[in-house]
Formats: structure tokens, sequence, C-alpha cells
């Protein structure tokens, strides 16, 4: 699997980060060290070799993933399953009329979220075909229910992910949780990507993985 940097194309060359071919990562840290960027990278190349991409967004409406999805991966926005538990669009009443987009009435919505989930990883398994799914950002979902109703939601959803052979990619902003939250929150992960922010670029380094840079490595545009 592969980071692709901020604003990158897909004839960019990005850095290379091994990443389990199944089981799920969390990409943690402060606000605005492109966390849904290395997540969105990671999960685009999916489009390319048979692997769906189904994506939670909490944070930002549905067509707008799907668009920074097609943009980074070159693959048409309608190829990606977004499920949008943002309320943008009913506060709009824009609800988007498309196979690909599914929608939760609240971020707080965890069974809602848990059944469209599962719904679409059901159909890939089936299928025969594989998965990637993103959630981002965890961070909402914090502001949403208490700790452990959502330690238990990851720890379900995460469990169907590796149990199907699939990989999960999710983002938090650990400027909504102390250090004790984030332990707990970590929990149900096989492997950890930090950022922090710099003078200069956003870096970041793997932890519990096999393959990967174990010092700060600039994330580059």
């Amino acid at each position: 699997m592969v980071f692709r940097p901020e604003n990158a194309s897909p004839a960019t060359q990005p850095p290379e980060v091994s990443l389990p071919d199944s089981g799920s990562v969390l990409i943690a840290g402060p606000t605005m060290t492109r966390k849904r960027r290395l997540m969105l990278s990671m999960l685009a190349p999916g489009e390319r070799t048979d692997a769906g991409t189904v994506v939670v967004t909490t944070k930002k409406p549905a067509p707008s993933i799907a668009r920074e999805l097609s943009y980074i991966s070159g693959s048409l926005p309608e190829q990606f399953e977004v499920i949008d538990t943002t309320s943008v669009a009913d506060l709009l009443d824009d609800r988007a009329d498309a196979g690909n987009l599914r929608y939760v009435s609240s971020p707080g919505d965890l069974t809602g979220i848990g059944i469209h989930l599962t719904e679409s990883l059901r159909e890939h398994y089936e299928a025969s075909r594989s998965a990637r799914v993103g959630l981002h950002v965890l961070s909402t979902l914090v502001m949403y229910t208490d700790l452990k109703r959502l330690f238990q939601f990851l720890h379900v959803i995460t469990g169907r992910i590796s149990a199907a052979g699939f990989t999960g990619v999710f983002t938090l902003d650990t400027g909504f949780v102390d250090e004790r939250e984030l332990a707990l929150l970590k929990q149900p992960f096989d492997g950890f990507v930090e950022t922090r922010d710099t003078d200069g670029d956003p870096e970041f380094r793997v932890r519990g993985l096999d393959d990967g840079p174990r010092s700060w490595t600039p994330v580059r545009t």
C-alpha cells in the first residue's frame, strides 16, 4: 500500500509504506497534519487492483470525499462507496441520488453506521472482491457517544474487517482525547501511524507494523 502526499496527482511517485494485507490501522495526530489525505491515499489504489473502497465520513460531505478520492486515484467518483454521517445533506435537503452514497442521520448513530458498513462488507465478501474501509474522523464520534460504546463499536468493526481479510484505515484528532483515552482507542487496531506538526511539512511515523519509517518522515507536497 502507498501513501500519497498532499495534493498528489496520479503521476506523483509517493514514498511507500508497507501495511498489512488485512487488519486495521489508526492514523492519529493533531489537526491539520494531513491525516485524511494519508488515509485516502492508502485507500485509493484499491480501485486499480479490483479492491472496493468504502469510506465513512463524519466531517466532510460524501460527494467531497468521493471527489477527493477520484483526484488522488484517477478513478471516477462513482466507484467509491461513501457513508455520510455529517447531516449536511439533510440540513440542505440535498441528499445526492447516487447508488454509491449512503446516509446516516447523525455521527452518534453507531448502529446505523454499523449496519451500512456491514452490508457493504458482506456485498464485497459475497462477490469475492476485496475491500478497503476508511473512517474519517473518530474524533467526531468521541463527541457524540461515550468512550466505552465507541471502543465496543471499533472492536466489532475492525474484527469484521479482519475476519473478511479486508483492510481498514481510521483517523483520529488527538486534541479531542487524553493519553488514557488514546491508549484505549488504539487497542482494536493492528498498526498505528502517528502524525505531528512541524515548522515545515507535517511528519509521520509507523508503529506496530512490519515495515515503514520508525523515525519521523515528512509528508511531502
